[in-house]
């Protein structure tokens, strides 16, 4: 849910705002004003430039308004508006408001099934998962209920799903051994155990802005305003703690206290580390509903590409490169060229 506080209402829209289109979705609005407001109605319409394409009228309710919006289909990412007035029953309009929604084409896992065909995909997850949403792509894969299940197992890419490690101290091994064997294993959000793949797990506040490696094949097609998206002011996150210098590439995480160059503990909530033949890859982010929210379905797209390639990070193979064994990736400042003056009559 996106949670817009206005200066009477609080607006929560479904999966933040980011919507696929022919899919029913919400927006549910409370009273910012303790004690409550007048009786009042609540007039809205969907637009996009200018043009409307859904209205209607609603009583606001102090317990909650609930507003059903049929989205239209589209065939690319397009911005809507979700604009309202809120009037009493005098006829006085108490507020207006112009919210934008981002509606995605409903075929973003169009082509996943082709591109696995011939890879063997583990899955670690529960059935209203993950594979659910596999199978209505019709990706093949291979579904497995514990670690146990994964002792004896061979496989391109290995998913697990959120919440389904503890601390139980097998739970992880399998996982490690199967990337060292040239796996690229993908772990989800997970808030139950305490380490993950070695590194320690931590509760943060927040920061009012993450850092995110835009140029990772993790991230694209996303902008620094959809991945800011997922992060709730006050909801903690669980992030992955990075000792300093140590060979992982961080991709999403949390800015420096003081800038420089030495390098100094990080944490983190996305980043991908090069073990033995493969990868590991963690991801702390809350993603939203796999069913329902583009964001989620975007991301699991970006994240198979990246799976499916061949470990080794660049400018050579093997371990992941320090961050103080990166190459500088700032631009060299251009040196300006000495000149000379020249007047009329004058020889060089």
């Amino acid at each position: 849910m996106n949670v817009k506080i206005a200066s009477l209402l609080i607006i929560v829209l479904s999966n933040h705002g980011y919507w696929i289109g022919g899919q029913p979705e919400t927006v549910i609005l409370h009273s910012a004003v303790q004690g409550g407001l007048p009786r009042a109605e609540l007039f809205y319409e969907l637009k996009i430039d200018g043009v409307r394409l859904d209205n209607g009228r609603v009583a606001f309710l102090e317990k909650g308004t609930v507003v059903r919006i049929n989205v239209p289909r589209v065939r690319v990412r397009i911005t809507l508006h979700w604009v309202y007035r809120l009037v009493d029953i005098g006829g006085k309009e108490l507020e207006t408001g112009d919210v934008p929604i981002s509606v995605f084409p409903d075929d973003l896992m169009m082509g996943l099934a082709k591109r696995v065909d011939q890879k063997r995909l583990i899955v670690w997850d529960e059935p209203t998962g993950l594979p659910k949403l596999l199978d209505s792509a019709k990706v093949p894969y291979h579904r497995v209920s514990s670690a146990g299940k994964l002792q004896l197992e061979q496989a391109d890419v290995v998913l697990v799903g959120p919440e389904q490690l503890d601390d139980s101290p097998f739970a992880q091994s399998p996982l490690l051994n199967l990337a060292k064997a040239g796996s690229s294993v993908m772990l989800f959000r997970q808030t139950r155990a305490r380490r993950l793949m070695g590194y320690a797990l931590a509760i943060r506040k927040p920061p009012a802005n993450l850092d995110w490696r835009m140029d990772h094949p993790l991230l694209a097609g996303f902008d620094k305003r959809d991945l800011q998206s997922w992060i709730v002011d006050d909801v903690p996150l669980n992030v992955v703690q990075l000792p300093a210098d140590e060979p992982v590439l961080e991709v999403g995480y949390y800015p420096r206290e003081i800038a420089g160059e030495v390098p100094a503990p990080i944490d983190s909530i996305l980043l991908t580390k090069t073990v033995g033949k493969g990868r590991i890859v963690i991801c702390q982010i809350p993603l939203g509903d796999w069913q329902t929210d583009p964001r989620s379905q975007m991301f699991l797209n970006n994240a198979m590409d990246y799976l499916l390639t061949r470990p080794g990070p660049t400018p050579r193979p093997g371990p992941t490169p320090r961050p103080s064994e990166r190459p500088d990736a700032r631009p060299i400042a251009v040196q300006p060229i000495p000149t000379m003056p020249m007047f009329p009559g004058d020889h060089p």
